[in-house]
């Protein structure tokens, strides 16, 4: 996002420019640009948890059955 008062270029995840502190909450509306919640994260502890393919156990612990 380019800030009309003062041609600072920032993330359009700001509402306000970090530079001249112009609200750019209308040029929002008129673009009709609505950024996205960050209030739910985008992955979870969950997603980087080791999972067995086709539902089968593990070599792991296929081996310390055996044993």
């Amino acid at each position: 996002m380019k800030c009309l008062k003062c041609n600072y270029i920032f993330s359009e995840e700001k509402k306000v420019c970090p530079k001249c502190g112009a609200d750019m909450g209308m040029v929002f509306e008129k673009l009709g640009y609505f950024p996205p919640s960050t209030s739910k994260p985008f992955l979870t502890v969950e997603d980087f948890q080791e999972k067995s393919l086709f539902g089968l156990e593990s070599k792991e612990e296929m081996v310390l059955e055996e044993e």
